[in-house]
């Protein structure tokens, strides 16, 4: 069967859109296992009860977003692997094309998320997270979140922070971004980076979902994401949002 040229068949995202907490917690839970971190320990870095935890890891409980990034960072692993899992993929049909010269045999240079077979993982509070790709660099995740009406990013309403840089462009309605002591609303077609470090808090006001496009890179250690990447994805994001915008 042909394949888009340079893309290997396992690079294709092949599963339907689902909300499948039972495999997110999943993940939580080998991640925590391969570590040796017992169930209450987790707990006790995250700052929820061990049996919240357990709920969440055995797909019973949604988790909120706060709780879910403290997780992420306590076992050192990556939204994209609370997506993906193995990664695995379904091969597209399409014509072949000319593999261009130079690129390594067996080389991969696109990942493709089809609009139907996004994966997505659905919080507490109603904020949904799909993934809209990923590379091997598990520092950057690349999503379209969706804020109901009334949905906020911590369901207490209290700040949230972690260790990223984030960058956003909305597509539809309008979200409302508290970062330490400033507040902004964005609608339609703004854009917004800000240091995930900070205290922060997101809330739809409005009366329509709001939809986004989301970059969130992640700090490494002590490291910073250079100035320069962070303005040059900011400066493209509205391109990318308007091909979320056209229709499937």
């Amino acid at each position: 069967m042909p394949y888009l040229a340079g893309i290997r068949p396992d690079r294709v995202k092949g599963q339907p859109n689902v909300t499948d907490m039972d495999a997110v917690g999943s993940r939580i839970r080998a991640a925590r296992q391969a570590q040796g971190m017992s169930l209450r320990a987790l707990a006790e870095k995250v700052g929820v009860s061990a049996s919240m935890l357990s709920l969440i890891e055995t797909g019973r409980s949604r988790s909120s977003i706060p709780t879910l990034y403290a997780i992420v960072e306590a076992l050192d692993m990556s939204m994209n692997t609370l997506f993906t899992g193995d990664r695995e993929g379904v091969p597209v049909p399409v014509a072949p094309v000319a593999v261009p010269a130079g690129r390594p045999p067996g080389g991969s240079e696109m990942v493709v998320v089809r609009a139907d077979h996004r994966r997505r993982i659905e919080m507490e509070t109603g904020v949904v997270w799909e993934q809209l790709g990923h590379n091997d660099d598990d520092g950057v995740e690349f999503m379209l979140v969706t804020y109901p009406p009334g949905a906020r990013s911590s369901d207490s309403g209290r700040y949230q922070r972690h260790n990223s840089l984030e960058c956003a462009h909305v597509v539809q309605g309008e979200l409302t971004c508290k970062v330490g002591f400033e507040e902004v609303t964005l609608h339609e077609g703004d854009s917004i980076t800000f240091d995930s470090s900070r205290p922060h808090l997101l809330e739809n006001n409005g009366t329509v979902a709001m939809r986004a496009v989301w970059l969130v890179l992640r700090h490494r250690g002590s490291e910073n994401v250079d100035g320069a990447t962070a303005e040059h994805l900011a400066r493209h994001l509205p391109n990318i949002a308007a091909m979320a915008r056209r229709p499937r």
